[in-house]
């Protein structure tokens, strides 16, 4: 801790005890760590070192902050950095298996009335409807497929999806010429000893198919491997690419880091969660149908040109709007957009204003007990 001690003591609450104490912080595996065994913490808080969301890191990080840093003053802040889930995998594990084709009855499932799939949505709507939702369902499906680009215009497909992370993912279907391409086409299937082969084998397939990959892209492949002379099974496998090439994901998990402020009240640390929210062009004409706020004439060109006039300070410009009614513009529309919102929560609102060029101006509101919305001093 000394390191923390020397960054307080440099902090301006050494020379002016009414200045408000503020210190930046990363949390560290062992403080992750010191998490473990406390009521309400997950398993994956203290062994894989991360947060779900904002909203369960700052339930849980002020566990950690009471212990560490229980002698600061009312309204000092620590802001933490913490790792924050951004997606989570399930693995590749199979559990059902099924190679299904399409009769012209099954089209009407996917939401068409033709005999063919043009979208992925159908195709997509077709499996929620003809299968349960299960972890590591694996069907192969053959169908009609229709595209105006292509001759002839209607083709014979056959494609694999894997149910996965709540959602049906379109994996790769190893086809007969990658297993030419590789020596397995005697049987159109790999043998249980390609095992340490096949990451490298699928590298190439997907470079050779898969186009406009991004790095971190994850694409499911789908192949077959014989394991006896009467059994083959459909597998599937997980690639992610790093930007040059395919390699087997092996984490079950990423995250990136992420900042939360905590400020001290009566002897606890409690975490601002405030709603940050920027503008869109629907919400500037909303405002400008409240008649109780502003004038007919700046409603007129807010609703016109979606920002607030606020170019020059003529009293006799009818278009100019003051801070006071764009601030009650805003506290309107928050009624609208966050109806059921707490007491207490705070909204950071972000909007353009115009002063001879667009600017982006922030105020911060606050929910109160009344049901308003008001501007936090």
């Amino acid at each position: 801790m000394e390191d923390t001690y020397e960054e307080l003591d440099a902090q301006p609450k050494a020379f002016d005890p009414s200045a408000v104490r503020k210190l930046n912080i990363t949390l560290t595996e062992a403080n992750y760590k010191s998490l473990q065994g406390k009521a309400g913490v997950p398993g994956y808080v203290n062994t894989n070192f991360y947060f779900a969301s904002e909203e369960e890191a700052g339930a849980l990080i002020p566990l950690y902050l009471n212990a560490a840093y229980p002698n600061f003053d009312n309204k000092d802040e620590i802001t933490v950095t913490y790792n924050s889930l951004t997606k989570e995998f399930k693995g590749n594990t199979v559990t059902e298996r099924e190679t299904y084709t399409l009769t012209d009855e099954d089209y009407a499932l996917g939401g068409t009335n033709f005999k063919n799939f043009d979208r992925w949505s159908q195709i997509e709507t077709f499996l929620n409807a003809r299968y349960t939702p299960l972890q590591g369902r694996l069907v192969n499906l053959t169908f009609n497929w229709f595209s105006n680009n292509q001759l002839p215009t209607t083709q014979v497909r056959t494609f694999s999806y894997f149910y996965t992370n709540g959602r049906w993912e379109e994996a790769y279907l190893v086809t007969e010429a990658d297993y030419l391409k590789v020596d397995r086409n005697r049987n159109n299937a790999f043998a249980t000893a390609d095992e340490a082969m096949l990451p490298a084998y699928f590298d190439n397939f997907l470079k050779a198919k898969v186009f406009g990959a991004k790095a971190g892209d994850i694409k499911y492949v789908s192949y077959a491997v014989r394991y006896s002379a009467t059994s083959t099974l459909q597998q599937a496998m997980a690639m992610i690419y790093d930007g040059s090439n395919w390699t087997r994901l092996t984490k079950t998990f990423f995250t990136e880091p992420k900042t939360l402020t905590f400020s001290f009240e009566n002897g606890k640390w409690k975490p601002d969660l405030t709603v940050k929210y920027t503008l869109v062009s629907a919400d500037y004409e909303t405002i400008a149908g409240f008649t109780n706020v502003g004038t007919e004439a700046n409603r007129a060109n807010l609703k016109q040109f979606k920002n607030f006039y606020q170019a020059g300070n003529n009293p006799s410009d009818t278009r100019l709007w003051t801070d006071a009614q764009i601030n009650a513009g805003l506290a309107e529309l928050l009624k609208v957009k966050y109806p059921n919102a707490e007491v207490g929560q705070k909204f950071l609102v972000t909007y353009i204003a115009y002063r001879g060029t667009n600017v982006s101006v922030q105020t911060l509101f606050e929910k109160k007990a009344n049901g308003t919305f008001e501007v936090v001093k």
